[in-house]
């Protein structure tokens, strides 16, 4: 017996499973709808295409997937729609230097509070991840905007890392527009303040956004461009310009396996990313932020590329060798996992897959839910019962259906 597929459903169905723990009463406020609307829905009855689109909103998704032209892409719970709201108003408000009433902490007190955010982020901590963004951003503008010449250099450096973090915040919740305003306002203020290798990891941020929109040639052409113009000497050994320089070229390697270049691109970008790892020699993210990178993160997009270019021979080798420690995020550890699950099924071993994917849900489960992935997983495991897949859909917070 098959899962119906997303499609299949009515449009009443899709509602009640997007609600997602969300009551009625809940999603008509923060639709701005009355609930007799919702409920009308939800009966198989109709509704105006403003309150439909008001509705898909509040639900963090658009109204393609409400009416089944797509499947859901992302989960979101109340709380973290209004933690993305907030870190809309945040980002736009430090872009312009919207001043504050609060006094801006030091430069030393803004940076600890990024870093916890970046905590945040890779731990899939997202409601903690928003508030505190959501009043880091303003701050950090206005530090940025009254700091004298000494300090501006150090408080433009924690603006532009806020913005980085902001705009892998808002790619995580599926707000590409968000995420892609953010990393520009970053970049400007590198620019401005003459912080070069800032520029190019927030350049390298925004290829992997691109991945994520399925624009891989843009992705492939833009990190592959920051990472000549960022290239180190041989003779360099400084770890943070050889991270960054690592992230565009494994960028630029996992863009040309998905279509953005060619397979022997690809390699040959994934080869120098190995270089880069090995004389890198262990992990290491630029000034303490945002993805570490070294050998094994470079193994798990190894691992990504060979499932890509659907070389099962590749990956069975290197699950058979990649050994990942806690030096690795569990946010890359979760998505190695699922290349694990991806591996399994191209190979029928659909247990095996499934306990990956289970696995994958228990480790990380508010990342999980944000991932396209594991709805592909759950539809392909043709050899697993119908109710175990329902349980993995539950857990990957994949919409099969109306409970």
């Amino acid at each position: 017996m098959a899962l119906m597929q997303w499609s299949e459903y009515t449009t009443a169905e899709r509602l009640k499973a997007l609600r997602n723990g969300m009551t009625q009463e809940q999603l008509a406020e923060a639709a701005d709808v009355s609930v007799g609307v919702v409920r009308k829905l939800e009966r198989g009855g109709t509704a105006s295409l403003p309150s439909l689109l008001s509705i898909a909103t509040a639900l963090g998704t658009d109204i393609a997937v409400l009416y089944g032209q797509q499947a859901p892409r992302r989960s979101m719970n109340r709380d973290e729609r209004a933690a993305l709201r907030t870190l809309s108003a945040a980002t736009h408000d430090a872009a312009i230097g919207i001043p504050v009433e609060t006094e801006p902490g030091t430069v030393d007190e803004l940076r600890a509070v990024v870093q916890r955010a970046d905590a945040a982020y890779w731990a899939g901590r997202y409601a903690e991840l928003g508030a505190l963004l959501g009043a880091l951003l303003p701050e950090a503008r206005v530090r940025y905007d009254t700091s004298d010449t000494h300090e501006k250099e150090a408080a433009a450096g924690v603006l532009v890392d806020a913005f980085q973090t902001a705009g892998m915040a808002a790619n995580i919740w599926g707000s590409r527009d968000l995420a892609y305003a953010a990393l520009t306002y970053g970049r400007q203020i590198a620019v401005q303040a003459g912080d070069d290798l800032r520029d190019a990891h927030l350049a390298a941020t925004t290829a992997w956004v691109n991945l994520r929109d399925g624009r891989t040639a843009q992705g492939f052409s833009l990190a592959a461009a920051q990472a000549d113009r960022i290239e180190p000497k041989m003779s360099e050994h400084d770890p943070d310009r050889l991270s960054v320089y690592g992230q565009l070229v494994i960028n630029a390697a996992v863009a040309a396996s998905r279509g953005g270049s060619s397979p022997e691109a690809a390699r040959e970008y994934l080869s120098q990313a190995h270089a880069v790892g090995a004389r890198l020699g262990t992990e290491h993210a630029r000034g303490r932020h945002s993805q570490p990178y070294g050998p094994l993160y470079a193994a798990t997009q190894a691992m990504s590329i060979a499932v890509a270019l659907g070389d099962t021979s590749g990956a069975l080798q290197l699950m058979d060798t990649v050994k990942l420690d806690d030096t690795v995020p569990l946010a890359t550890r979760a998505r190695y996992g699922l290349d694990v699950a991806l591996t399994h099924v191209s190979c029928r071993r659909w247990e095996r897959a499934a306990s990956t994917l289970e696995d994958v849900c228990a480790m990380a489960p508010g990342w999980v839910q944000h991932q396209m992935l594991p709805g592909v997983i759950i539809s392909r495991l043709a050899g697993v019962s119908v109710s175990r897949l329902r349980g993995l859909a539950h857990a990957a917070g994949v919409p099969l259906g109306a409970s």
